[in-house]
Formats: structure tokens, C-alpha cells, sequence
């Protein structure tokens, strides 16, 4: 059934309904006195999700666009973006150099023969090299099927279901709608009150002063502190104690066969909160994680909250920070003081798919599972996200979610599903999901394809969505030929451990995608 969904504003009403506040409106407070301005991210309102609507822009032209910029880039010396290490994604150690970028469609370019596909999957995918597989190949201008083995038997995708993810983020959600973390007060007495840290979605919080122009850091939990301090010190309020209200999201933080991965390099529990995406160490690039995400970013806040609250160089009077953090709803009547907003949703799904972020995946299949009435939960997710493709048309044969990014072995997904998707996202009739064709990783250039592909003729040419996990190994994306021809391809491939090292399974799948892009 159908479900209406909701605009951006619609959410963050029904999310202050439910937790008892007043819905948030634009940011209040004045700018920093003698520091940067707040984030100008503040004031941009979010766009309702208008899947597919009309005048949607050629996928090709702004990718082809987009890496030859890279390309540049690389060759002038530029580093790589992205983190081509990151545990859950293995990469070879090879430098990566750029052979080919590829180049504009051409509507004429013949067809790859599906008895050149079929012999690359004889030589690279047979069960003694991958084990278990799905594979489908599919040409994008025509939507022809151009070869399937098993391309109907969902398996564990690992990070490949990301893919899911983002459409219905985008679908749902829509690509300029923002992510909110709101600082509400309530009063207590004429000059005392309890301020509410709302958490409303946003894992990419910068510790201190926004990151205009960042996806990770656009939001700075120290503006949010100094918009709310000065707003307090204006007000008259000397003394506040801090809460947190996180109760957007429900249910278990962390799926049972997580917790081998977690607080090290994987991602940190379920959160509607965080900075620097959960991660415990100093930086973006910290690979350990907290076990309580939401509560040590509400605690920066508070920390933050005391010191401007005695900041001399305000000419008002001091507040003072009471206590320690705990949790609770934000009452009903509560007053706003200020509110800042992540990236926009197209930006936080391109760095979500680039860099496989995991806690960024869940925080947006939550959202996704809320703006359509389920509650902020893992069940939830699932149903939002397998509701969305389902609705897209996709291939729902046998589609398991047990998360949102594909860190359970028990989630399934077909190549058949991650084609259709992936197809839907990279053709001319896009939209708004075009940003997932254009976001996905590049061969030897970019996120966590950056060592793969080197001196092939996928490098700079294919885009891909990685996925790996013990005994699952997963590439899903867009490919040219040597001829001219752009293919869709996916392959989750569920290798039994036991028998097949999982990273030679994932080089068996990088030569028969390398060797497609070399067919003419």
C-alpha cells in the first residue's frame, strides 16, 4: 500500500510532535561576534523528494564531466579522495594509475556479445573461484539483459545494499532536504532551564565550527553551542542543565552479528546523532568508533554550551552549565534557540556511497523508515527502504534487509535488484536518483575503488559500489566498453570462507568486470 509521504518540514514536525517539542523553525541567534559566521548551510530549506520528475538531466554528460575533473586532478598530482583503506572494503596496495576516462555515449556503438560475457563469467566466476553467485549484466541505453547467472537468488550484498539506501533516501527524502540538530529550552525558573540537544538525523557533525563547503563537518556542534549560548545570555537564563533526546530513533543500536565489527573500523551503533560519524578518535579519519555516539556528541555540546556561556568577549551576562548530560524528551512548549543542518541530502548520499560510511547509511535508511510512518528502528528501516524500491519497480524477489548498510550477514539482496536499481539511477530519465549513478566510487581514482583497477581498462572508467564482508564479496555499477557501450553490471558473489579467501574471490570479480570494459 501506498503510503503519503512526507516534506522535510512534515518530518521534523512529526518528530517534535512525538517527542513533545515545538516544530523547529529557521535558526535563531546573530552570527558570531569576532569568530567565522555560523554555517550558511543554516537557512537552506529542503525539497521534498520528486522521484524522477521531468527535465532531470543526462546522467553521462555530468559523470564523463565529473571524471575528466578528477582526472586532472590525479594527474596533476592531486591525492585521491576518500579513504581507500577502510576495513569492510579492502583494496590492493598497487598505485593506482589512470588509463582511461570514459567517454560520452554513443547510441551506435555495437552491443557486446553474450558469448564474450558469458565466457569472462566461465573464466572468472565459476563456483571454485567466487562460490555461491548472482550475476547480471545489463545494457543501459536499451535495458537489454545481456547476460544472468543467478541473477534472480538474492545474497548477503555487504555494502553493495548502500545502493538501495540511497535511491529511497533520495526518492523519500528528496535531494536538497537537510538533517537537523536543534537546541530547545525549557524553562525552569524566571533565570534557570534545561536546554534539549533534539537529534534529528545528522552523523557528520563537526566537533567545533562548522565546515561550509565539507559533506562531513557542514554542521558545527560549536556553532550550535555559541548560537545557543548567546541566545541564553540574551534571555536572562544563568543556569541550564543538558539533555539529550534522541528518541527519533528506537529499538536495538546494533544488529547481533555486528558486534565483531564494531568500536574498531566498521562504524559506530545506530545513531541519530553524532560527530565525525561516530568516530572516538581526533579527526575525520579516526578509525575507532564510540559505543555511544549520541551521548558523547551531547556531551561536546555541553562542554561547548559552558564556554561560551562565560565567553567575556560577550558583553551579557554569564550562564552556567550544571550537571551532567542525561537523556529525555524535549517538553512540549519548549523554546528554540538555535538549530544547524547537514549537508544537503544529494551531498551526504554521494559521501555515503563513496566512502561506504555504514553509520551514515543507517542514520539515513532510519530517516527514510520515519518519513514514511515507521518508527526509527531497524525494522523500520527495512520496511521504508524495501517499501521504496518496491514502488520504484525494482526486483523484490527474495530482498531481505536486516539493516541499511549491509553489515549483517542475514540481509539479501539479487544482482537483478542492484541492475534495475542501479539502471533506474544512470539513465537519461534519472532525476533526482541520478546522484547515486554520479556518486559511485571510480576505478584507480576515487573512494574505495581507488586501489582497484590500475592498469586496466576499467580504470577511470568503471563506477562501482564495493561490498565485502568474511565470506561476501560485491561489485555493483556502471561499465564502458572498448566499443562504446555503457553495461550495467552487478555481482554478489557469497564465497564459503572455509574454503575460498574472500579477497580472491573479490579479484576474481575486478578481472571479469576489468574484462568487460575491454570488450569491443
Amino acid at each position: 500500500m501506498n503510503r503519503r509521504r512526507k516534506s522535510p518540514q512534515r518530518i521534523w514536525d512529526q518528530v517534535s510532535d512525538a517527542a513533545g517539542t515545538v516544530p523547529l523553525g529557521r535558526p535563531v541567534g546573530p552570527p558570531r561576534l569576532g569568530r567565522p559566521s555560523p554555517n550558511p548551510d543554516l537557512s537552506q530549506s529542503g525539497r521534498g523528494g520528486r522521484r524522477g520528475r521531468a527535465g532531470g538531466r543526462k546522467w553521462l554528460a555530468g559523470t564523463a564531466a565529473a571524471l575528466a575533473g578528477t582526472l586532472v586532478a590525479s594527474l596533476a598530482g592531486t591525492t585521491a579522495s576518500g579513504n581507500p583503506g577502510k576495513p569492510g572494503d579492502p583494496a590492493d596496495q598497487t598505485s593506482p594509475q589512470v588509463v582511461a576516462v570514459a567517454a560520452a555515449l554513443d547510441e551506435s556503438a555495437a552491443l557486446p556479445g553474450a558469448g564474450a560475457i558469458a565466457g569472462l563469467a566461465a573464466a572468472h566466476l565459476g563456483a571454485a573461484q567466487v562460490g555461491t553467485v548472482s550475476v547480471s549484466v545489463r545494457d543501459l541505453i536499451s535495458g537489454q539483459d545481456l547476460f544472468a547467472a543467478g541473477a534472480g537468488q538474492a545474497l548477503a550484498p555487504a555494502s553493495t545494499l548502500k545502493i538501495l539506501t540511497a535511491t529511497a533516501a533520495l526518492s523519500v527524502l528528496g535531494p536538497d532536504a537537510t538533517l537537523t540538530t536543534a537546541a530547545v529550552l525549557e524553562r525552569t525558573g524566571p533565570a534557570s532551564g534545561t536546554v534539549t540537544l533534539v537529534a534529528g538525523g545528522d552523523t557528520t557533525l563537526a566537533p567545533e565550527a562548522g565546515r561550509p563547503g565539507e559533506v562531513m563537518g557542514r554542521a558545527g556542534m560549536g556553532d550550535l553551542a555559541w548560537a545557543a549560548a548567546v541566545e541564553l545570555r540574551r534571555r536572562g537564563v544563568d543556569r541550564v542543565e543538558v539533555r539529550l533526546d534522541d528518541t527519533i530513533f528506537t529499538g536495538p543500536s546494533t544488529y547481533p552479528d555486528w558486534q565483531w565489527s564494531l568500536g574498531t573500523t566498521w562504524g559506530a551503533p545506530a545513531t541519530p546523532l553524532a560527530i565525525m560519524g561516530g568516530r572516538a578518535g581526533a579527526g575525520f579519519d579516526a578509525v575507532t568508533y564510540s559505543a555511544d555516539p549520541a551521548l558523547a556528541a551531547a556531551e561536546q555540546f555541553a562542554r561547548l554550551l559552558a564556554v561560551h556561556g562565560r565567553d567575556e568577549a560577550l558583553a551579557l551576562p554569564p550562564v552556567m552549565v550544571a550537571g551532567s548530560v542525561a537523556r529525555g524528551r524535549a517538553p512540549l512548549g519548549a523554546e528554540t534557540l538555535a538549530e544547524v543542518r547537514s549537508a544537503p541530502m544529494h551531498e551526504l548520499v554521494g559521501h555515503q556511497l563513496r566512502q561506504s560510511d555504514n553509520t551514515l547509511s543507517e542514520s539515513l535508511g532510519r530517516m527514510v523508515g520515519v518519513a514514511l510512518g515507521e518508527p526509527g528502528s531497524f525494522a523500520g528501516c527495512a520496511a521504508g527502504v524495501g517499501q521504496t524500491a518496491a514502488e520504484l519497480g525494482l526486483p523484490t524477489a527474495g530482498l531481505k534487509l536486516d539493516d541499511c548498510s549491509g553489515l549483517s550477514h542475514g540481509s539479501a539482496v539479487s544482482a537483478a535488484t542492484l541492475t534495475a536499481a542501479l539502471a533506474l539511477a544512470a539513465g537519461p530519465s534519472a532525476g533526482d536518483l541520478g546522484t547515486v549513478g554520479r556518486s559511485l566510487p571510480v576505478g584507480a581514482l576515487q573512494g574505495t575503488l581507488a586501489n582497484r583497477f590500475s592498469q586496466t581498462a576499467a580504470a577511470g572508467n568503471v563506477r562501482a559500489k564495493t561490498g565485502t564482508l568474511t565470506g561476501v564479496t560485491a561489485l555493483a555499477g556502471l561499465v564502458q566498453t572498448a566499443g562504446g557501450r555503457e553495461l550495467v553490471f552487478a555481482v554478489v558473489a557469497n564465497p564459503d570462507p572455509a574454503a575460498i579467501w574472500t579477497d580472491s574471490a573479490r579479484q576474481s570479480i575486478d578481472r571479469f568486470v576489468a574484462g568487460l570494459a575491454a570488450l569491443s
